[in-house]
């Protein structure tokens, strides 16, 4: 490992075998982030460098905090939630390794007094608000949500970083009040910082921050110094709402009502992160299209995307077949049932509905294919009546059949009639 001197290491210095220092991405008062580089394949990882092993009981608090900002974030996972690769402690200073997001910080995105498009905070608020979401049904609190700490990935995707003073809240089902004044105050709730004379619940708070970091998306400015009656912008919006004098009027009415509602004093009335997930704000411009198999959510990559970086053994490993490949697998056959395939693996691809059809065509009329394919259509006309397609899974797949509602084809004769459609077409 290189040697580190005063919690500085060297550019270009060797941190452990093959991994290089590169530039430092961040740093505070009690450490700093760098970005390590593996020499021989390029991988990134961030690492988090804290100085806790000075004498006296500042430097023992600040390693344990480390410490146990290491176990509860390395116990994180979830798409929108920077993960925490492993930890270690050498020299008196406490290393963690996390993942690199390339993108930076949402702060650089949000331009002063402007902010950013509408529907481009919308989706970085809606992945904000699905990890607050995962996190406080792990009972974690956050406390220090704002856009600092809100990182980007090579693909843009939101990711929630430095657990620092992140906490746990609730045990089974058992939730404890939060007592301690942090996080950042222009983001803390007003019962954030009373929490001295009266405990808090951690998720409200929580989503009040969120709150605010939409406001700044949206209008590129913060409303209030803090959350306070001696702040006069703060007592001019419990006294008016969002009609009052400030950024608001920056951002659309639809997004206005929504931070109306979470930025309530009272805790106990602002909503939570599954009801917001669903306000028609946020699933505004929302699009869904079905598929056959999982695309990685709304918030993956587009499709096609960083295929290049895929081996043929990646591939075969991320392919999700539609029905088991172990005969040992499938349910038994019921009478008049279809049997079910080995393999039935279902792929999209992009491409022009004409050409498509004319290549299916063209590979149906190969010598003794076309020939095939009529006497299957043959077979399942004379199974019209069958019930059968097993729905994609494995052991014990429901099966569709039975009756059929007057007018409507059985599957197996829809299924034929299409096949001998185009082996006519070929």
């Amino acid at each position: 490992m290189v040697t580190v001197r005063g919690g500085a290491m060297a550019a270009g210095a060797e941190f452990v075998e093959g991994w290089l220092v590169a530039q430092v991405l961040g740093e505070g008062a009690y450490g700093e982030v760098r970005l390590l580089v593996h020499a021989r394949s390029g991988a990134a990882v961030a690492l988090k460098v804290v100085r806790g092993g000075e004498a006296g009981a500042g430097g023992a608090g600040r390693a344990a905090d480390a410490a146990r900002e290491a176990a509860l974030h390395r116990a994180l996972r979830h798409r929108h939630v920077l993960r925490c690769l492993g930890e270690r402690t050498h020299q008196g200073l406490h290393y963690m390794f996390l993942e690199y997001a390339p993108g930076g910080e949402l702060f650089d995105r949000i331009e002063p007094d402007v902010g950013m498009r509408e529907d481009e905070a919308r989706r970085y608020w809606r992945q904000l608000l699905s990890g607050l979401q995962y996190l406080h049904g792990r009972g974690v609190a956050h406390r220090d949500i704002k856009p600092e700490n809100l990182l980007l990935d090579d693909h843009d995707n939101l990711k929630i970083s430095d657990f620092g003073m992140a906490t746990l809240f609730r045990h089974g089902s058992r939730e404890r009040l939060l007592s301690r004044v942090c996080g950042t105050v222009p983001y803390a709730a007003p019962e954030v910082l009373a929490a001295a004379a009266r405990p808090y619940r951690a998720a409200p708070a929580d989503l009040w921050a969120a709150a605010l970091v939409l406001l700044a998306m949206l209008a590129g400015e913060l409303p209030w110094e803090r959350a306070a009656a001696e702040d006069a912008r703060y007592a001019g919006w419990l006294a008016a709402g969002p009609a009052a004098p400030g950024p608001w009027r920056r951002a659309g009415a639809g997004a206005r009502a929504l931070l109306a509602r979470l930025l309530r004093a009272d805790a106990a009335r602002r909503p939570g992160a599954d009801a917001l997930l669903a306000s028609a704000w946020l699933r505004e411009g929302e699009t869904r299209a079905w598929r056959s198999q999982p695309a990685g959510g709304e918030d993956g990559a587009a499709a096609g995307e960083g295929a290049a970086e895929l081996s043929a053994a990646d591939m075969d490993a991320l392919i999700c077949y539609s029905q088991p490949a172990q005969p040992d697998d499938l349910p038994p056959p019921e009478p008049g049932a279809l049997p079910l395939g080995r393999r039935r693996t279902r792929l999209w691809l992009r491409g022009e509905p004409a050409a498509a059809l004319a290549a299916l065509a063209a590979a149906l009329a190969r010598p003794g294919l076309a020939a095939a394919g009529r006497q299957r259509a043959a077979r399942g006309e004379r199974r019209a009546g069958a019930a059968g397609l097993g729905r994609a899974g494995g052991r014990g797949a429901r099966r569709l059949g039975g009756a059929h509602a007057a007018g409507v084809p059985a599957l197996p004769r829809l299924r034929a009639s299409i096949l001998a459609s185009l082996c006519r077409a070929a």
